[in-house]
Parts: C-alpha cells; structure tokens; sequence
C-alpha cells in the first residue's frame, strides 16, 4: 500500500540494496493505491524516487505487505518490525566505530576487535529471537544473516585491508563461521567470496589467474544458484572495486577479462557483471579517452578535446571524500609545479553534487588557482563516471596529446607518479 503526499514524485523504484536490480516500478499518478509484484525470494531492497535517492532498508519476501509513505521528509515502511530490525543490524555496526574507536583504530589489538564483534553479533542474535515470533521463516533468516555479515564484513575490512594481515594469520579464523551455502548469501556476498579467497591462499600461496578462482568459487558453492551468483558479484565487484581485491587486480587485463565473460556468457546472474566489463574496456591503456565536458569556477565550459596536445593529469575527486581531501595538497603542490610547463594540463575534476559547495572549498583550498579546478555534477553516476571507471575516489588518471589513456587508475600523489609524468612529458 502506498501513501502519498508529494506532489513532486510520479514513481516509485523498489531495487535489490545489493545488485541494485529494479524489482518493481510503482506509478504514484495512478488512482490505486495498492501495487503486487512477484518476488521469489527474501531479498534486501531500498526504495528511490527521482528527487529521492535512497530510503532506508527494506526486506521484501514472497506474500509480504508493506505499506510505503512518500512525502517531503522521505520514503519509509510503516509498523515493519523487519525493517527496522534489518537497519538496526546496519546502523549498530556503524556506531561500533565511533563508540570504540580506541580499541578499533588506535591500537594493534586483533583480539580484542574480534571480541568486540563477537559479542555485537552475540546481543543482535538476542533481540532477534525476541521478535522472531513477528517474523517469517523468511525474515528471521535473512536477519540472521544479516546480523553475522555485517560484523563480519567490518572484520574483513580490518584484517584484509586496513591491517593487511597474511590469509595464515589466525585472526581470520572467523571465516569458519561463514556459511558457504545460505540461500540468504546474496543479501551481502562479499564475505562469502572473502572467505573463498582466505581459504584459496592458504591452500595455494597465490592466486594465478581468474579462471582459476571462479573454479574454486564453484567447487567451494553448492547450490548452483549461488554458485553463478558468487562468480558474477566476484567479476563485478573486482572491476568496479579493485582496491579490495589486491591480489587480484593485476589478474584483470583486457585479455583475462574476455576469457572470463566468455566463460560466464550464460551464467543467469551475467546483467551484474555486463555494464562494469564496459567500462572497464573503455577506460583501458590505450584506449581514445572519452570527450567529457566539464564546468570551471567562471561557469564556463572545457573539453578535453579543447587540451589535445597537452599532457592531461586529472585528479577525480569531492569535497566529501576523506582520502580525497587528505591528498589535495599533494596534488596542488603537483599543479604548483607543472604551472609554467606548457605541455601539461592538470585538471581536478569534483563530482560533487552541490556546485556552490564545489566553489567555497576551492577558493579556500586553492587562492592561487594551481591547476584547472571543474566540476560534473555528480560525475561517478554519469556518462564521465561510466566511461572512465570512476567507482571509488580519489581517482588519478593520465592522458596522452592525443587524448588516448595512459592509465586510468595511476598511483596516488607521490614520487612515483612524478616519474611516470616525467617519462611521458621526455617522449613528448
């Protein structure tokens, strides 16, 4: 059932929080006000409307009901005891890091991170067997899934990439409390395919190829739904997060990812992987860079055609972006030095959505006008952001005189990547 009291919102998108997969369009202009769509399974969704991006978690099952209200304030289910269970779950993590954050960041104390988990996931599991006499078999399952990934997505973060523990360290140990084969898996895949990785490495030493880690994939999933599932969340999420993929990154060429799709070509789950293999080919070494425009302080415009012949550095970044923010004056003390260099273009393109917020940190930030600050407004979710790869931020990218790329995912300011620009600027 819907309540509506917005006059500035025609429809209603109700998506998979995960895939971001629509599951059902719901028209507000029309004279009914209740809407059915066909689910098969308990799935994690949020709702969004063209002046409303986001709402808070939703669990939609088959047979659920839920009533939506839409108003100037937001998008929200009424009297959903899963609902605010499952955001609960969400935000619980989250004030974990604020209310322990001594323990959390400022010191080495593995075990002590994991008790703190443990006993997060401990006092969840209690309040949900309080309410599971409210809930679906469905709900109860999906919360009780949600209630361990969630701290355990945390712990993977922590160990994996924040402390770059080895795969043989015991503190990933947890990884046995992973459930392989959960039909709630796809409500937040990563730890599973973490756990893969974990396990793969201990075995293996390193991971050789692709091919080699989608067969493991299938032989560790049994269930062949979540076995096609798993392999193409791991193509998409590789391509379009790298970071968190360290030892396989270097494994992605436009070679390995050909072979990979190929293989992949009837996989159900294909749609998750499709449109980030495109970006991915478009922002590859050697590629024509795309002809984006973009909008400088004076309000004018610039292409990129507009520097053909120049060296082009650019630096994607947002004024809300905390390692973007910590690497600026690196990359102004860059544009310093290239000021007067006639063959090198550096631009500090922000894809902030609010212009006016864009303007007052650069006139801060920035009093000489080092480089060329522009902004595309709310650039990772468009054309700019697609065709460049632009998933995650800081991103430095380097482009030819020609306009053809370099390398669309360069190193962050340092002396490394001074001397690939000094490489490039001698060939010149």
């Amino acid at each position: 059932m819907i309540e509506n009291n917005s006059i500035d919102i025609d429809t209603l998108y109700i998506h998979n929080a995960i895939t971001e997969q629509i599951l059902a369009r719901i028209p507000l202009n029309s004279s009914k006000k209740e809407f059915k769509f066909h689910i098969k399974e308990a799935t994690l969704a949020e709702i969004s409307a063209n002046s409303i991006k986001k709402s808070p978690l939703i669990v939609v099952s088959p047979g659920a009901k839920k009533i939506i209200t839409v108003d100037s304030f937001g998008l929200e289910t009424k009297h959903s005891i899963v609902d605010s269970l499952a955001n609960y779950l969400l935000t619980s993590t989250n004030q974990m890091f604020f209310v322990y954050d001594k323990i959390i960041f400022a010191q080495d104390n593995p075990r002590a991170v994991l008790a703190l988990f443990d006993s997060l996931i401990q006092a969840r599991d209690e309040l949900l067997n309080e309410h599971k006499i409210d809930l679906t078999e469905d709900e109860i399952g999906i919360l009780k899934y949600q209630n361990k990934a969630r701290a355990y997505s945390f712990l993977m973060f922590y160990g994996r990439i924040m402390k770059k523990y080895a795969p043989t360290d015991s503190f990933f140990n947890f990884i046995e409390n992973i459930e392989n084969n959960n039909i709630y898996t796809k409500s937040l895949p990563n730890n599973v395919l973490y756990k893969y990785e974990i396990q793969f490495l201990r075995e293996k030493d390193s991971i050789d190829s692709i091919i080699s880690f989608l067969e493991y994939i299938e032989e560790e999933a049994k269930q062949k739904d979540i076995q096609e599932f798993l392999k193409a969340f791991y193509l998409k999420d590789v391509m379009e997060h790298p970071s968190y993929w360290r030892k396989h990154e270097k494994l992605f060429t436009t070679n390995t990812v050909k072979e990979a799709i190929q293989r992949e070509r009837k996989n159900a789950y294909a749609y998750l992987f499709k449109n980030a293999t495109n970006s991915f080919f478009s922002s590859r070494k050697g590629i024509k860079g795309y002809d984006f425009s973009a909008t400088k302080l004076d309000s004018t415009k610039i292409k990129l055609s507009d520097l053909k012949g120049k060296l082009i550095l650019i630096d994607v970044w947002a004024t809300w972006c905390g390692p973007c923010i910590a690497q600026r004056p690196n990359m102004l003390a860059l544009a310093q030095k290239y000021k007067n260099n006639p063959n090198i273009a550096v631009l500090l393109i922000s894809v902030d959505k609010s212009i006016e917020k864009w303007k007052k940190y650069v006139k801060q930030t920035n009093p000489n006008n080092y480089g060329i600050e522009l902004i595309i407004s709310d650039g990772t979710s468009k054309e700019f952001g697609d065709r460049y790869f632009v998933k995650s931020i800081p991103r430095y990218i380097l482009i030819d005189k020609n306009g053809i790329i370099i390398d669309a995912n360069l190193p962050e300011p340092s002396m490394a990547l001074e001397e690939i620009i000094r490489t490039e600027l001698q060939k010149m």
